[in-house]
């Protein structure tokens, strides 16, 4: 009888995968690869994941002690452009069965999309420090995110030049003035025809002329912006937005035509050795254009400064390939509204239906399990060794790892103590079993290829797999590449309960995600829609939720979050909330009721970054050098190949692909 090779399973039996890692990446890959009959009749799936809950830096906690709180590692808000995203959270709330009193039956239940955004801009050289929004409110789109979008970028650039071409031409009085139209129909000429065609457009000096008719229209644009209507400072911001938002339209379709068209995949990737910012300065962008709200917003929302320090742009760095098809995407590539914010905590509204779903098809969910150690086979070139550290045995036999608020299963922002063997002696000694210095091990697991496992996705960050599999990058110079280019950033995060509702703070603006405002905390949202499903007592219910976040610099304390945040409201929240602070500035007494804060700087919190030059170093989710061995995390190589919901779990789904396709 003919032996089975080592890795290859026993013929009758399922093919066993160890999934390293409970965030987005991880669950993404469980839920693909059990999606079907067929596949959960093929494989027997294992996630194992550290601490009492799913989601990695999306995880969320309800303080129980506090009203129910809904307690996050940072602000999440999901883009409508998150195609896999959205297919996911589709088919796993089509598939749920929640609890008769759960309020989300459908996934439409537990969001609500959003329109309207703004950016903050500061007056330069003004004490104190004044900002004004910039305002934007985007259409509704057909369909619904998730669905199919076969766009490539030629047609967006058709688009953005037909709405900037519309922008422009609400404005009548200015249409005469400025003579865009030319370069706007090239462009639109240029994306809807194929490089190779044979017309007068596309030759050789098409892109010179592009740059000649863009420089036109910059030259008129700016005089016209500064010298109309002098006495009126609302509409002579409006004109000076206009002039940039031009700009910067123009700037971005001239680099399309130049570095993009026709190039494909290759066109991205040599795109991506560039900063965004940079690109578009080399095609003509202004510097008011380069140091305006929303760019400034693009990197702040990504985190994208260098050592975490955001006092200026000239720190940011973005991938600039990967960046254009992101901000492509994200204006003009989403379905039905450009933002969806989550009506309950993330986990409540992603991670417990995901565990529900995954638990129901089969796929084992072992919490409490961290990884400790991975090593390879004898001869080097597949995953033969798992170590896992169990951080904790159960009272029971088995962990329930949910609580109720509001009908809702919820997970606790701690663990139930009560279900640990040795519970309340570990809460007391303080055990944090989601931070990597954490030491605590009731059991340790050696898991073995063959016996134990098959196939392997490692749903872990860089920065942990430096620390658990060194071995790998020793004998694979592709793998010490990705890990060593990877470059991650702390960030910190705060969460205001408030007794006043929102309008009552004095906010201008009809917009509640806003950016690019004062460091350190420059990104803020509104997330009061979560009010319904918490639980405070009617006699301290307050009536808006504030989140707050932003980069934390390598150069800081990391120590002491609430005094952050403390600082940063004393010197900078009267430009949001004027009506909510005292004539020094601050809070009024009795207008925050609780506060939530956290930093963000060791192993899985720390967030990864896409700087320019770094995209080439990521690896495909699978398979990943080693035999065996998948990948899966915003971390690897994907459409947007950065650090988002969106490329964590596309990143899942190609890995699942990948395997199943063996």
């Amino acid at each position: 009888m003919q032996q089975a090779a080592m890795g290859d399973p026993v013929p009758g039996s399922r093919i066993k995968v160890a999934v390293l890692g409970g965030g987005p990446g991880g669950i993404s890959a469980a839920f693909w690869l059990s999606a079907t009959p067929a596949l959960r009749a093929r494989y027997e799936v294992t996630v194992h994941t550290l601490g009492w809950r799913l989601g990695g830096k999306c995880a969320s906690g309800r303080n129980m002690a506090v009203g129910g709180r809904i307690e996050e590692h940072g602000l999440h808000v999901l883009m409508g452009c998150y195609q896999t995203a959205f297919q996911t959270i589709r088919q796993c709330y089509a598939e749920w069965v929640p609890r008769a009193s759960s309020p989300f039956k459908l996934w439409t239940d537990a969001m609500t999309p959003q329109w309207k955004v703004a950016a903050e801009e500061q007056a330069p050289g003004v004490q104190p420090p004044q900002w004004t929004p910039w305002e934007f409110a985007l259409p509704v789109l057909p369909g619904e995110p998730g669905d199919p979008d076969t766009a490539h970028s030629d047609a967006r650039v058709g688009e953005l030049a037909a709405s900037l071409q519309a922008l422009l031409d609400a404005h009548p009085d200015l249409s005469a003035q400025w003579d865009y139209g030319p370069a706007l129909a090239q462009l639109r000429r240029l994306a809807s025809s194929s490089p190779g065609d044979n017309n007068d457009d596309d030759n050789d000096d098409t892109g010179d002329k592009l740059n000649r008719l863009a420089g036109q229209v910059r030259a008129q644009l700016a005089p016209r912006a500064a010298a109309s209507a002098t006495d009126d400072a609302a509409l002579q911001g409006a004109l000076s937005h206009l002039a940039i938002l031009a700009d910067l339209g123009l700037s971005i379709a001239i680099g399309w035509f130049l570095d993009l068209r026709g190039q494909g995949q290759a066109g991205y990737d040599a795109l991506n050795a560039q900063d965004f910012r940079g690109w578009l300065g080399r095609h003509g962008a202004t510097d008011a254009a380069l140091n305006c709200a929303p760019i400034r917003a693009l990197y702040d929302l990504t985190f994208a400064y260098r050592g975490g320090d955001a006092s200026t742009l000239d720190n940011g760095s973005l991938a600039a390939g990967v960046t254009f098809r992101f901000a492509m995407d994200m204006v003009l590539g989403y379905r039905h509204a450009p933002f969806w914010k989550m009506n309950a905590g993330t986990g409540d509204a992603l991670f417990t239906p995901l565990y529900q779903v995954l638990s129901a098809r089969g796929v084992k969910i072992e919490l409490f399990h961290r990884v400790a150690g991975i090593e390879l086979s004898a001869d080097a070139s597949r995953i033969g060794t798992i170590h896992v550290d169990q951080q904790a045995l159960f009272v029971h036999g088995a962990y329930q790892p949910f609580v109720q608020v509001q009908g809702l299963d919820c997970w606790p922002n701690q663990p139930q103590w009560n279900q640990l063997v040795d519970g309340e002696r570990l809460r007391q000694r303080g055990v944090n079993f989601e931070s990597p210095r954490d030491t605590t091990v009731a059991q340790r697991l050696t898991l073995k290829e063959g016996a134990d496992f098959d196939q392997v996705v490692l749903a872990v960050p860089p920065d942990v797999i430096q620390a658990v599999a060194p071995g790998l990058a020793a004998v694979n110079a592709r793998w010490a590449s990705m890990v060593a280019q990877s470059v991650s950033v702390a960030t910190e995060a705060f969460q205001l309960w408030l007794k006043p509702a929102l309008g009552e703070l004095g906010w201008s603006s009809s917009a509640t995600i806003v950016s690019a405002y004062a460091e350190r905390f420059d990104s803020w949202a509104d997330m009061s829609q979560q009010l319904p499903y918490e639980a405070w007592p009617a006699a301290s219910a307050p009536h808006a939720i504030e989140y707050f976040c932003g980069c934390l610099p390598e150069s800081a304390s990391h120590t002491d979050p609430n005094g952050d945040a403390q600082a940063w409201l004393d010197a900078s929240i009267a430009g949001l909330w004027p009506a909510a602070v005292t004539p020094a500035g601050r809070l009024k007494p009795g207008v925050e009721t609780s506060r939530y804060c956290r930093a963000n700087w060791e192993g899985a919190e720390r967030y990864v970054q896409t700087p320019a030059g770094s995209v080439i170093h990521r690896l495909p989710p699978g398979p990943a050098q080693f035999g065996n061995l998948h990948l899966a995390g915003d971390w690897t190589l994907t459409r947007f190949s950065g650090g988002c919901f969106e490329s964590a779990i596309e990143s899942g789904m190609l890995a699942a692909a990948a395997i199943s396709a063996q």
